[in-house]
């Protein structure tokens, strides 16, 4: 396992894998409706992604990037539209479409992070990303690549937290000892998220 350095050809392999492993992830199929519109963008969205994790958290990956998790740490994980204009997110209105981005995106963001800060307030590593090369899944990548934040929020005494919009993904994180606290519906759509919570290892 390596952690990533924010060199350009890491975080776009990064990227690359991330936009493979998520293009039909409910949540960007509600952004991007259109396939033919989602596959031209979907590399740059995880991009950004990839370039926010590094900058506000810990982004890791195998030695051939077939997958990657980033973690936000504790006084990280509360996600601000500023952040996300660094992390160069700033034209995602007209990549996205602006009447998309306004009355169907931003709610389902805001409820996103509203939920997420509901459910837990103090202290916490967040997993933010986590993808593998889907020509690899099913080999324990992903349970390698949500070790490290794990480990160190074990090792801190402090939960982690995760959300999925993709029911499927249920069964793993309860796998990896995280338990299911809620199940939210964004207003004036099917889009479902999942939200769970991690306790501390008492080992």
């Amino acid at each position: 396992m390596d952690r990533i350095e924010p060199r350009v050809h890491q975080k776009n392999i990064a990227a690359q894998v991330c936009a493979c492993a998520f293009t039909d992830y409910p949540m960007i199929t509600s952004y991007w409706p259109d396939r033919g519109r989602r596959a031209r963008h979907l590399e740059w969205y995880w991009a950004c992604a990839v370039k926010y994790g590094l900058r506000y958290g810990e982004a890791y990956t195998t030695s051939d990037v077939a997958g990657i998790s980033v973690w936000l740490p504790p006084g990280q994980t509360h996600i601000t539209t500023w952040r996300y204009v660094r992390a160069g997110y700033l034209p995602l209105p007209l990549k996205m479409g602006v009447k998309q981005f306004f009355t169907q995106t931003m709610k389902g963001d805001k409820l996103v992070h509203q939920v997420h800060e509901e459910i837990i307030s103090g202290p916490h590593w967040y997993l933010f990303i986590i993808a593998v090369d889907p020509d690899r899944q099913g080999r324990g990548i992903g349970t390698m690549l949500m070790q490290p934040g794990l480990e160190k929020a074990d090792t801190q005494g402090l939960p982690c937290y995760v959300e999925t919009h993709d029911e499927r993904n249920v069964p793993f994180y309860l796998k990896h000892g995280f338990d299911l606290v809620r199940i939210e519906l964004v207003p004036g759509s099917d889009l479902r998220f999942w939200c769970f919570l991690r306790e501390p290892s008492k080992q």
